[in-house]
């Protein structure tokens, strides 16, 4: 399977992007990035780094790049709190995600042999409220905002079912490496996250929207 993946400068993603490396279910990734990659990463003949500066935009000579993929995993993103201000956050997670699903859906999906669909695996997070008007006291904005961008995501699948569908996982706490211990806590290794969203991306899953303690058993 060919896929896209988004937000390999992070931590998520990047370890998506070694899973996906030693994936054999994977045949080749687009690594869609706005900065240049270690050459771990830009040298290896799985992948294909494409620079790509303004995620709000997709141009036919882009989509040109990416064609033959059947999915994308995206993990563009993260807590409100690590942007500038709750703007600049909805923009990256909810603008930026949802223009690549359009841009997907009308530019790549329709490419795919035999009705097949485009698949989109959205790292989402623990709590994600889709009820914007909802009073919350614990993360409110980031909650709100993964919330906006699962719901958004989800009205594309229900109105492009013929051709696009989508999973979005909602991890708790991730941290450095999968272990019992970890499990205890209810938090998950970020390697473990990432084979759970490449086998989502390659296999389906049956619930759209997973749960921290389901990733934990994929």
């Amino acid at each position: 399977m060919k896929i896209i993946i988004t937000g390999a400068t992070g931590f998520i993603g990047g370890e998506v992007v070694r899973q996906a490396i030693a994936n054999e279910k994977i045949t080749h990734a687009f690594v869609l990035t706005r900065k240049p990659l270690p050459e771990e990463f830009s040298k290896n003949p799985k992948l294909t780094v494409v620079e790509h500066k303004d995620f709000s935009t997709y141009p036919p000579e882009l989509l040109a790049q990416l064609e033959g993929a059947e999915g994308c995993v995206w993990t563009l993103g993260g807590r409100a709190t690590q942007f500038p201000d709750v703007e600049t956050a909805r923009k990256v997670s909810v603008d930026y995600t949802l223009a690549a699903a359009k841009a997907f859906i009308d530019g790549l999906a329709p490419k795919l042999p035999n009705s097949q669909k485009f698949r989109f695996v959205f790292c989402s997070g623990k709590f994600a409220e889709w009820d914007q008007n909802k009073n919350l006291i614990m993360l409110p904005d980031t909650r709100k905002i993964k919330g906006q961008a699962e719901k958004g995501l989800c009205d594309l699948a229900d109105a492009n079912k013929d051709k696009f569908e989508v999973w979005a996982v909602r991890p708790n706490g991730v941290v450095k490496k999968h272990g019992a211990l970890i499990n205890m806590l209810g938090l998950i290794g970020v390697d473990q996250l990432a084979r759970a969203m490449l086998k989502i991306v390659v296999d389906g899953h049956k619930d759209r929207i997973i749960e921290s303690n389901e990733l934990s058993k994929i």
